[in-house]
């Protein structure tokens, strides 16, 4: 009878945002922790939060905190709708449901900014030699055709494929070979697969925001948890006449281009290791007149081993590109971890900006 009750419960919450008043974010919230605590199946969540509209603005942090208590996949990125749409909304007046420590002082942000700043200068240099599994499901955003809907159709994310690559990590440089797609194999290089491509997750994006002559500016933004830790979250900037962040587009050398963008995003930083655990960012400053009008993404990083020892290591990574005519998203998982032997040597033909040797270590200040 206890379960009855309970489910009924969620039904009648569900029911109550599902109708047309839109509802607070505390609302939610209350609806994606009792699901959580039913078990309920992560799409059969999804599903609920997609008929769900906001009355008030949905922040980063809730996405985060609701993320680490057990959200998965397919909720979150209900809730990543969520967070698009209600961004004009006003901020709710609830109190905040989750626990944060007090602010850092200045000298505390200093000191603990140093620790990150130096473990991110020196995150290549420590990584062995490796070869990984990098599964990468490709979507684009197309319009569907409703009947009753002549004009302006709802844009919605379809999959494209799904490539499986071997990626090489060797001597502080990276290599993606393709091998499947859709579980089948191909000869085709990664450059030539068609759509979205990104490389560069393991040290070079470390490299691009923290190196000194990169001139980022940080500052200390706010307390989350992440996979139940409690983590330090810096926002960054870094202006296009200093930047590192490149964006590509073209298949063959011929029509090949490439534009260098400013970027700004966030930083999180486990606050017992000072290991940056996650990179957020998007491009800012994009030239005019270049094919990509956005582009955004997500990094996350996770303890792993390799050949008997731990190393902290990409979990999963998602970009987003969009241009005038079609939006691409990657979300790419790295898994089967496994230290590098077999092959004396690795030919790179292009050269990387990630090999670029480290830079001075001193610490900026947030």
């Amino acid at each position: 009878m206890w379960r009855w009750l309970s489910f009924g419960g969620v039904l009648l919450l569900a029911a109550a945002l599902h109708s047309a008043q839109p509802a607070t974010v505390a609302e939610l919230i209350v609806l994606v922790r009792t699901a959580l605590q039913q078990h309920q199946p992560d799409k059969t969540l999804a599903k609920s939060l997609r008929k769900v509209t906001l009355a008030e603005k949905l922040t980063l942090r809730t996405l985060e905190e609701l993320e680490s208590e057990g959200a998965g996949p397919e909720a979150m990125a209900a809730l990543d709708f969520l967070l698009d749409n209600s961004a004009s909304r006003p901020l709710g007046t609830s109190p905040n449901p989750f626990f944060s420590p007090p602010r850092p002082s200045i000298d505390e942000q200093k000191r603990f900014f140093h620790e990150v700043n130096v473990n991110a200068i020196h995150y290549s240099r420590n990584l062995p030699n490796f070869i990984c599994t990098e599964v990468v499901q490709r979507a684009q955003m197309v319009p569907v055709r409703l009947r009753g809907v002549p004009t302006n159709p709802p844009l919605v994310w379809t999959p494209r494929d799904v490539l499986t690559l071997k990626l090489t990590y060797f001597e502080n440089r990276e290599r993606y070979d393709l091998t499947l797609i859709n579980g089948k194999k191909t000869r085709s290089t990664y450059e030539a697969s068609g759509g979205a491509i990104s490389e560069g997750d393991f040290g070079s994006i470390l490299i691009e925001i923290f190196s000194p002559d990169s001139r980022t500016k940080f500052q200390w933004d706010h307390w989350t948890h992440l996979r139940k830790r409690l983590t330090q979250v810096y926002s960054y900037r870094t202006a296009r006449e200093n930047s590192h962040y490149r964006i590509g587009v073209g298949v063959s050398a011929s029509d090949r281009r490439i534009e260098v963008a400013g970027r700004r995003g966030f930083v999180y930083a486990d606050n017992d290791t000072a290991m940056v655990m996650r990179i957020t960012g998007e491009a800012e400053s994009i030239p005019p007149g270049f094919p990509v009008l956005a582009q955004s993404g997500m990094l996350d990083y996770d303890f792993g081993e390799v050949g008997g020892s731990k190393f902290l290591l990409p979990l999963r990574s998602e970009n987003r590109l969009k241009t005038a005519g079609i939006s691409f998203k990657n979300v790419a998982e790295f898994k089967e971890y496994r230290k590098f032997s077999g092959e004396s040597s690795i030919s790179f033909d292009v050269p990387d900006a990630a090999t670029q040797p480290d830079t001075a270590d001193a610490a900026k200040k947030p």
